[in-house]
């Protein structure tokens, strides 16, 4: 879902810009200066409104390796709500930007409100970071009565953050049990194989309830939850 404020590139044209208003189904662009108006579906989120891609830890938005590990022709799967799949989009080749640290990798999955102040009523969107030079095919699923059900699916880009589903207070209390799945590899390079991914969290469904749950922290300058899915840690063990 796009809101003012948020950073979109386009999808089947080159560029981007800042979100400065939104008016049912079309959103207005500052492009360059220009106020320019677009379908909401031909736009796709790559900083959502009040992140800050320059701070403290290692954020995965450095503007050499955004302007060039994008492509604005890659489609991402909108939120759905309550819970329901996302089918990920055809990929294209496209340069990417790797990051010293990149090849030990770091998974999150994030929870952040659209309204701190108004946490019992707000949206909460669930976000994908992930902090690596791999590409993620990934899927989240959900423990549901008759088994286990898709939240989302698709495709992250190294060092991308993806917009995975929207939550209410009601439906995010089905998140109780979640699995994250994923495959990591490299596209025309020689790269060291990691291990299929598979995460299962038992998330405390009270923090959501919980104002000072949601903090700033490595990835978010807002207030989120930020769960670890996977961090390697040779690189820190290398400092040492």
């Amino acid at each position: 879902m796009i809101q003012p404020g948020d950073t979109v590139r386009f999808l089947n044209a080159v560029g981007g810009g800042k979100v400065t208003r939104v008016e049912g189904r079309i959103a207005y662009v500052d492009d360059d200066g220009f106020e320019t108006p677009f379908q909401v579906s031909d736009l796709v989120v790559v900083l959502p409104a009040g992140h800050v891609p320059d701070g403290p830890g290692h954020k995965m938005f450095d503007q050499k390796a955004f302007d060039t590990g994008r492509t604005d022709r890659r489609e991402k799967p909108e939120p759905e709500r309550p819970v329901a799949s996302a089918p990920s989009a055809p990929e294209d080749d496209f340069p990417v930007e790797e990051t010293e640290y990149g090849d030990d990798m770091t998974v999150v999955l994030a929870f952040e409100p659209r309204d701190i102040k108004k946490l019992s009523t707000t949206e909460i969107n669930a976000l994908l970071v992930n902090d690596s030079n791999f590409f993620l095919d990934y899927q989240l699923l959900r423990r549901g009565d008759a088994g286990w059900e898709t939240v989302a699916r698709g495709v992250a880009a190294p060092n991308e953050l993806v917009e995975l589903a929207a939550f209410t207070q009601q439906t995010v209390q089905q998140l109780e049990r979640v699995v994250f799945q994923a495959l990591a590899y490299k596209k025309d390079k020689p790269f060291e194989v990691k291990m299929p991914l598979s995460v299962s969290r038992k998330l405390d469904l009270t923090k959501f309830y919980k104002v000072h749950c949601f903090r700033p922290g490595v990835y978010f300058e807002t207030p989120a939850l930020e769960i670890p899915l996977l961090t390697e840690t040779s690189r820190r063990r290398a400092k040492n």
